[in-house]
This record gives C-alpha cells, structure tokens and sequence, in this order.
C-alpha cells in the first residue's frame, strides 16, 4: 500500500508540475521516478515543485493542492525501504497535512489588511513558544521528580 501511494503521489506531483509549466514536467518525471529509491532525488522533486509554484505564480488552491501532494509524496517514499509495519500515512499525519493546507488557504483568501499583524506576530511566536515550553519544562520535571523519589 506504500508502494502504491508513492507512486500515485509521484505521479500527482508530476501532473501538477507539469499543468503549471510543462518544460518542468519531464525533469520532475525523472526525479520523482528516481526518489523511488533516492531520497534526496525526492527531495529535489519536491523543491522542482516549490520553485515551480514560486515561479508560474498560480493561485492559493494550486498552490495548497501541489503542497498536500508533495507531503504525501514524501511521507510515503521515505517509507518504502523502512521496516515492515512503519505506516506514515497515518490519521494524524493526513489531518494535520490537511488542516495546515486549509488555514494557510483561508489566511490568503481573507481579505483583511491588518497594519498590526507584523508587529503582532513575532510577539505571538515568543509566548506560544514560552507556553509549549512551559509545558515541556514541567512535564519533565515531574518524571525527574518522580524518578528521585522512587530512587530514596
């Protein structure tokens, strides 16, 4: 089955590619195919198609569509090798691709101009981060707290 969404991924990817600029179709055909057993030619597959994407200037959808078929792509060729069992298209992984793709469409598509989302959103970044550490931070404290105790 992993076998089989790389391929159908690849071939997602080399659609894409080439429904946006069809001199690159063939050159992503030959990476995609070769990513199959290199990895590093399925990441150059996936950075053809960001530089694709980068330089047709197509629309959100577009470019949210190539960027679901990319992640998919990569999950399931980096898994092709791996040991039986290893499953990386898993719920998670397919909501978390999903509901990435569909906020980052609804930010481009709102049409509010915000003056203050630049200067807002470094300052966003520092206490999100300061909260997931925060509870990180605590979370490890109590297993070493828990492990010292058990210890005397």
């Amino acid at each position: 089955m992993i076998r089989f969404l790389a391929v159908l991924s690849g071939a997602l990817l080399v659609t894409s590619v080439t429904l946006m600029t069809p001199w690159a179709g063939i050159p992503a055909l030959i990476l995609v195919a070769a990513g199959w057993w290199f990895r590093l030619a399925a990441v150059a597959a996936v950075l053809l198609a960001v530089g694709v994407l980068a330089a047709a200037d197509t629309g959100v959808l577009a470019a949210a569509a190539t960027g679901l078929v990319a992640t998919t792509y990569l999950l399931n060729t980096a898994t092709v090798s791996a040991p039986i069992g290893v499953v990386p298209t898993t719920v998670p992984s397919v909501v978390g691709a999903v509901g990435f793709a569909a906020a980052a469409v609804g930010a481009a598509l709102l049409p509010l101009r915000l003056a203050w989302a630049p200067i807002a959103a470094p300052i966003v970044v520092i206490v999100l981060y300061a909260l997931i550490i925060q509870g990180l931070a605590a979370r490890r404290g109590r297993t070493g707290d828990e492990s010292a105790a058990a210890a005397g």
